[in-house]
């Protein structure tokens, strides 16, 4: 076996690194001890809403004991759903976190009302603001103290991010008998390193310290997948769970019905305003290709004018000209693409997934970008990761960026970066990036 191959046997199969690993001082395990804190929390946000209320620790009778439950409930999918967030890049962000937080405790709130359970209010109230006040402390911890500290071994080809990451602080190491503590160890595989390296890498494995490829922690901190590494071996990664997509089809239909009462209204009266401003239909029809490289018809909202409409498939970017003032408010806002709720509710799309692409243009991208197909090997999205993270794309270069991160969704795709999506999208929803 060669030394390559032994270094990919030690690369530890986690997708996400999450937990630090260098704090084994009896004070650290102790002070830092994440399990520990989160049950002290947990006993806290239970019980002393009902003392600060009113004295006392147990719930008294059957609306305090439903109070205590709905809080229990809240809390333990609060850190589910945080823990989930924090495993993707950007997903440790304060407004993302306090996002996920805000949410899990509306959902609350909307089932006590819906349901009409009984509930006493003040402790609610005062369990609700300990946990986020607990997730604030959380996060403020966890980047002072519970980054993960990354090892270079020599030889590693990494180039470091421009501005310090929110997850990872970075230590280089010359000597295999430097004393530093660190969590992960990363390792070029195709480096050729001497007998003493292996055996530092084999002894910090055995205490539990993972081994990464640089290659691995590339794709863990950009959030994409680098195609000059691909080969037809790691297809296997990208295989979609069947229980996750038949999951995902079920939130796709509800949140198209649930959304309906907010979203026609919304669409009557843009539809309204375009075919005030210019003459012409306001939905604008055009075939994208789709799940399987089958080709289907998506809906959108005209943004442009009628008039001398081009031939052929083309870039948004080489007929701005023709943008209507109103039709650039809505391309910003993303208005243009409620339409597509409908291809979601026929099965055409999904309300998150790769962006569907021009039957032409993806037949062009197909000669020039490795592997370019396989990203249909799923429904398109109304959203998406790479749209999320890069924003409107034009040419070559740009769509094989778009193209590593479609993968990154395809090989990690779960429920938990899909409301990390979500909230990227409200972000551009409200910021406009990435628009054209």
């Amino acid at each position: 076996m060669s030394q390559g191959d032994a270094l990919h046997q030690l690369e530890s199969q986690q997708n996400h690194l999450l937990e630090p690993k260098r704090h084994q001082r009896w004070y650290e395990r102790i002070l830092l001890n994440s399990p520990l804190w989160q049950s002290i929390s947990f006993a806290l946000v239970l019980l002393s809403p009902f003392w600060l209320a009113y004295r006392q620790w147990l719930p008294g009778d059957a609306n305090q004991t439903m109070t205590l439950f709905v809080l229990a409930a809240t809390f333990i999918t609060n850190l589910l759903l945080s823990r989930a967030l924090g495993q993707y890049p950007g997903g440790n962000l304060l407004p993302y976190q306090l996002s996920v937080t805000g949410i899990t405790i509306s959902l609350a709130i909307f089932t006590v009302i819906a349901l009409r359970l009984g509930y006493s209010r003040l402790p609610l109230f005062i369990g609700f603001v300990l946990i986020l006040a607990h997730q604030g402390l959380a996060l403020a911890v966890k980047a002072r103290f519970r980054y993960t500290k990354l090892a270079f071994v020599p030889g590693t080809r990494f180039e470091e991010p421009e501005r310090e990451h929110e997850q990872y602080r970075f230590c280089y190491l010359t000597d295999p008998n430097d004393k530093r503590r660190f969590d992960v160890l990363v390792v070029d595989m195709d480096t050729k390193l001497n007998d003493d390296w292996v055996r530092f890498i084999a002894r910090h494995h055995s205490r539990r310290i993972p081994v990464l490829s640089s290659r691995s922690l590339l794709e863990a901190m950009t959030g994409s997948v680098d195609l000059d590494t691909l080969s037809n071996s790691d297809f296997e990664a990208f295989q979609p769970n069947p229980l996750y997509l038949l999951g995902k089809r079920a939130l796709d239909i509800l949140g198209v019905l649930m959304l309906a009462p907010i979203t026609l209204p919304i669409c009557l009266i843009t539809a309204c305003i375009i075919r005030w401003e210019t003459p012409g239909p306001a939905l604008f029809i055009q075939k994208r290709m789709g799940a399987g490289n089958r080709p289907f018809y998506m809906l959108k909202f005209r943004s442009m004018s009628m008039d001398d409409r081009p031939e052929g498939a083309r870039f948004v970017i080489d007929d701005e000209h023709r943008i209507t003032r109103f039709g650039r408010l809505v391309r910003r806002s993303r208005l243009d693409e409620l339409p597509q709720l409908w291809n979601v509710l026929i099965g055409d799309m999904s309300l998150i997934g790769p962006r569907p692409e021009q039957p032409e243009f993806a037949e062009a991208f197909e000669r020039d970008v490795p592997f370019y197909s396989y990203r249909h090997i799923i429904k398109p999205g109304i959203s998406g990761w790479a749209q999320v993270q890069q924003g409107y794309v034009a040419g070559l270069a740009e769509t094989r960026k778009k193209v590593e991160h479609d993968f990154y969704y395809i090989k990690h795709q779960c429920f938990g970066l899909d409301i990390l999506i979500v909230l990227k999208t409200i972000r551009t929803i409200l910021t406009g990036f990435g628009a054209k």
